[in-house]
């Protein structure tokens, strides 16, 4: 790794003023002066070894990851409690793991190679199995890997630890960081960090928010536009990094920084009051996670529980499923954490569209996310799906738990999941096991079948949650990870809002609370439309609570239907962004500017016009 002086980019790195756009990750405004880190790649050419020499090779191999997990102890132990603890604690499980461990010492003995190849190739296999998903987040654990298989290889070398000693005041530039460079960087008083890779769900961003430095990842030709001791400008609000502005330019960017500052201070002081309306309705906030390590951020940003556990980690990276113990013991630890709050678990959400090595399928499919994932899968795979429902009731005699049904398309698959759970429950009272008998089972409504069907499913369970995500994807028949058509993939289209509406009249009707759990939820610009159309319960990404709470504790729920109203009558999608945008920003201007760099299509068409 560079002593962040001499990387070579000053050759190839422009004279005057660039701005680059890449993915807000972490939210602020840091300015400095650049930094850049390149990070060393290992040469390491196949070896094998002699029959009497692989015992030798296994002993490194362990030896290794004893000093890596020393390594990663250490500069846990150096940082606050907290998020970013909790995030190495999981790279610590993660390096602990008995299937990477054994799928290591395998191919040490099966091919008679070394410590460092046998680590790589397991490495790489896992990193691609991952980076085959269609979930972002599971994409993004592959770099997670590859941070670790490094730590491995150079200890496993005898190298000496990579020591990052950026100047305080500095901006990290680098191609990627690992959650452990990301700590180290926080004690160094770093004011921004910008990657030429990784998304909102990356580990490395996950650690910056937590942190608090102002981050932006996905930024294409990073390294070739900026050379070290460049000025630069983070706004980690909109996803833009400034290269060498001019003075008047630094010293607006300054004024904004302080502006920010003032209204983060303002929206942080009510985090922990109820989103109350001015007229006294209230929406209940609550999280959405996918690691324990996120549960502190919910707590600290105002979470009234969780209102999604993505339980699909837990059966990444692995050769064998979760035991029901694993199951209980986790479920039990988020309900003692977030208690007195309810904590809601979606059954696992796996498939095609999310591979692991714990399924084999005769052919790739050629749509996967129209294929055999998520409640489909869990259905054929039955004795998985019950394992998780039986350690699932198990621990809900700790605290509220509540079981959520993921993609479900009717009545009759709902009836036989429904099924499913009262089989689990029938064995754990065969088996003399403790376990709750009344668990509020729910659905998520990721489908149009299920929106249209809202009123006949909501008889047969306790709630239901609005997955914008994916029911924006089926309604418009996008895939939201295409970019030749993400200009399609806008939540105010007419037909989602009406679908919404139906959810939530159904809802209502049949005396279940219904939620949104979708990235709409998280976005200032539709907070007024969502509650207008009745929803009561958001969930969301942490650090997005406090401003849509702010901005629910600023309304009345009269002005929230009035603009609900006006949306459900316009037969146009823009028609709809003109007539939202043009009301929040009159009232909510700096929410707006601080909302974590959501944008409406034609705020990003303007943007790319200019």
């Amino acid at each position: 790794m560079s002593d962040g002086r001499d990387d070579g980019t000053a050759n190839r790195a422009s004279e005057g003023r660039v701005e680059l756009r890449g993915t807000a990750a972490s939210p602020g405004i840091g300015i400095g002066c650049a930094y850049v880190l390149d990070r060393r790649r290992i040469h390491l050419p196949r070896r094998e070894v002699a029959a009497s020499d692989i015992p030798a090779e296994v002993a490194r191999f362990h030896a290794a990851i004893d000093t890596t997990n020393a390594q990663l102890e250490a500069i846990k132990n150096r940082l606050p409690h907290g998020e970013h603890r909790q995030i190495l604690a999981a790279q610590q499980l993660m390096l602990r793991d008995p299937d990477l461990g054994n799928s290591v010492e395998e191919a040490i003995t099966r091919e008679s190679i070394s410590a460092e190849w046998a680590v790589s190739a397991v490495a790489e296999e896992i990193r691609d199995t991952l980076e085959r998903a269609d979930d972002v987040y599971f994409r993004e654990r592959g770099s997670d890997i590859t941070f670790l298989a490094e730590r491995v290889l150079i200890n496993l070398g005898g190298e000496a630890e990579l020591e990052l000693q950026p100047p305080p005041g500095s901006v990290v530039i680098a191609h990627d960081l690992s959650p452990a460079d990301t700590a180290e960087l926080a004690r160094a008083q770093v004011v921004g960090i910008v990657t030429e890779v990784g998304g909102q769900t990356s580990h490395s961003a996950i650690m910056a928010r937590s942190l608090e430095i102002p981050a932006v990842v996905g930024v294409e030709g990073l390294l070739q536009q900026i050379q070290s001791d460049d000025t630069l400008v983070v706004d980690g609000i909109e996803g833009v990094v400034v290269v060498r502005p001019a003075a008047d330019e630094l010293d607006r960017w300054q004024v904004a920084n302080n502006r920010y500052e003032i209204f983060e201070d303002r929206v942080q002081r009510e985090h922990g009051l109820p989103a109350i309306a001015r007229d006294g309705t209230n929406v209940v906030l609550r999280a959405n996670v996918a690691i324990d390590s996120e549960i502190s951020s919910a707590l600290f940003h105002g979470a009234e529980g969780i209102g999604l556990y993505r339980t699909e980690f837990a059966y990444m990276d692995r050769e064998r499923p979760p035991t029901e113990d694993e199951h209980y013991r986790v479920a039990k630890g988020v309900l003692h954490r977030v208690a007195p709050y309810p904590a809601v678990f979606r059954t696992f959400d796996l498939g095609s569209d999310k591979p692991t090595r714990l399924f084999q399928y005769e052919e790739v499919e050629r749509n996967p996310a129209m294929g055999l994932r998520s409640l489909r899968l869990a259905l054929r795979e039955r004795e998985m799906l019950l394992c998780q429902l039986r350690g699932l009731l198990r621990a809900a005699v700790h605290g509220p738990l509540r079981i959520m049904l993921p993609l479900v398309s009717g009545v009759e698959e709902l009836r036989a999941a429904l099924a499913a759970i009262a089989e689990a429950k029938s064995q754990l009272a065969v088996a003399g096991m403790a376990h709750s008998t009344d668990v509020p089972i729910g659905i998520m409504v990721e489908m149009p079948s299920a929106a249209v069907m809202a009123d006949a499913l909501a008889k047969h369970v306790d709630f239901m949650s609005i997955g914008t995500n994916d029911l924006i994807q089926y309604t418009l028949a996008i895939d939201r990870t295409n970019d030749a058509v993400g200009y399609l993939y806008r939540p105010l289209h007419p037909a989602l809002v009406r679908l919404i509406h139906r959810v939530s009249a159904a809802g209502k009707a049949a005396g279940i609370p219904v939620s949104v759990c979708g990235e709409m939820a998280a976005d200032p610009r539709y907070t007024w439309v969502l509650c207008g159309l009745g929803i009561r319960e958001l969930s969301m990404h942490p650090s997005a609570i406090p401003v849509i709470k702010n901005i629910i504790r600023g309304s009345t729920l009269s002005e929230m239907e009035a603009l609900a109203r006006q949306v459900l009558e316009v037969e146009e999608v823009h028609e709809s962004e003109e007539l939202v945008l043009e009301v929040m920003r009159s009232r909510f201007s700096e929410h707006l500017q601080h909302g974590g760099g959501y944008r409406l299509a034609s705020e990003r068409d303007a943007a790319g016009a200019g």
